[in-house]
């Protein structure tokens, strides 16, 4: 069986944006979702569907001349101020665009059959990064700033749980500047399933994510510091290529279990030196015990797969531009940073069409390099097509124009850049629960 899962099945799309759609204009959604009891009564130019599908959409223009295009797709003829705009965001509550992704992120992978059966796990991986914020006194007493100095810039550290093969996001966050990384990654195990692989890297070296993590009957692969236990340090020093040690917990690690609500236990685990290409000597750690099942040449290329979540970072502040927030209050910071994260996750659903990859793979037929979508282009397009997506009349001819779209603007998968990778050269036997690593 293959290591990873690629969710290709046709139709797949029209099913995911169909449930969310479903969402968006339910009237238990609106309510669950606006601020005040009487906020979105009254059929306002305005109203509730209107502004989600806005804060979507909007570009980097001025705010009215936004305003202007937008309802000259929606409604012509009617007129939005600035302000009005500004009065009907506070009524939103940022986390609709949390609610309407995990009503994607839910329908992606729980539709019958949208997981290939010859695929065992999804591979998932967490890491953090940081945002740069509009500067004032409000942002600043929410988030804080950068090294907490006085005249630095406004800082929020983001954290997400990617699926580097799918490419899609299926739990983040963004809080203040001096959020604990270790912390976030915990709190991201909610969304992890039973029998993923968690790729992280050295930043998140803590005995007790690691038991957070097998305790949910997933894997994990971390690279490690030197320094990061006495075993490893050891091992490093050691001619060996890989080793299986048991760590214990620290009184320290026992209270931080205690506190979240992990058991505490001696943890066995196995260590890996990976060569890369520049000679340069990595150490990794990792429940994947058994090196008959596992061989020790699969780690390199596997770990190599983390860099897809480098790679939505970078689109999400490059294309997206996530950074340049238009509203300026810590209200709409959240807004715009978890509707950009559902874009995301649309265009990704978009693309993992049957149709779109097979169309894609037919075009590129023996050409020196594999191929994937131009996810600038793919992004510019199904904003474009947002609006025709969750109001037209026909959702099939809107996916057959985007489709068409995205698979005429592709990009060429070069060896030794971080972009997706097909892992085909090694197939892992059938899954069975993590109980294996609990010593």
């Amino acid at each position: 069986m293959d290591l990873v899962s690629r969710s290709l099945r046709q139709n797949h799309a029209k099913t995911v944006i169909e449930a969310i759609k479903n969402k968006l204009f339910s009237l238990e959604f609106i309510e669950q979702h606006k601020k005040g009891k009487n906020d979105f009564i009254r059929n306002r130019k305005l109203n509730f569907v209107n502004l989600v599908l806005f804060i979507l959409q909007r570009g980097k223009s001025s705010v009215q001349r936004e305003l202007e295009k937008f309802f000259a797709s929606v409604e012509r003829g009617k007129e939005i101020t600035a302000s009005a705009l500004t009065h009907a965001r506070k009524k939103l509550c940022p986390e609709v665009f949390i609610s309407l992704n995990n009503a994607l992120v839910e329908s992606f992978y729980n539709t019958a059959n949208s997981i290939s059966t010859s695929r065992i796990r999804r591979i998932l991986a967490v890491d953090g990064s940081r945002l740069e914020l509009p500067d004032n006194k409000e942002i600043v007493e929410e988030f804080g700033r950068a090294n907490k100095q006085p005249d630095a810039k406004p800082l929020g550290i983001v954290s997400a749980l990617f699926d580097v093969v799918n490419k899609v996001v299926l739990d983040s966050s963004i809080n203040p500047a001096d959020a604990s990384e270790n912390h976030l990654a915990f709190y991201h195990l909610g969304r992890v399933r039973q029998g993923d692989l968690v790729i992280l890297d050295r930043g998140y070296k803590c005995l007790w994510l690691m038991l957070g993590i097998v305790q949910k009957g997933a894997d994990y692969l971390i690279r490690l510091p030197v320094n990061a236990f006495k075993e490893v340090e050891l091992f490093e020093k050691s001619n060996e290529m890989e080793a299986i040690v048991t760590l214990h917990p620290t009184p320290k690690v026992i209270q931080q279990c205690l506190d979240l609500g992990i058991e505490a236990m001696p943890l066995k685990v196995r260590l890996v030196k990976v060569i890369l290409d520049t000679g340069e000597k990595e150490l990794l750690v990792t429940s994947l015990i058994d090196s008959m099942m596992y061989p020790v040449t699969i780690f390199k290329e596997l770990y190599t797969l983390r860099w897809g979540i480098e790679e939505e970072y970078k689109t999400m502040k490059s294309v997206l531009e996530v950074e340049q927030f238009n509203g300026k209050s810590p209200h709409a910071v959240r807004q715009e940073f978890y509707a950009a994260i559902f874009l995301s996750n649309l265009q990704s659903v978009i693309a993992r069409e049957k149709d779109v990859q097979e169309r894609i793979e037919k075009k590129t037929e023996g050409r020196k390099y594999e191929y994937q979508e131009n996810r600038t282009s793919a992004l510019f397009f199904v904003k474009e097509g947002l609006i025709a997506l969750f109001t037209g009349a026909s959702l099939n001819m809107v996916l057959t124009y985007l489709k068409e779209k995205i698979t005429k603007n592709i990009l060429p998968i070069r060896p030794g850049r971080h972009y997706e990778r097909r892992f085909t050269r090694y197939k892992l036997p059938k899954f069975t629960p993590n109980k294996r690593a609990l010593a």
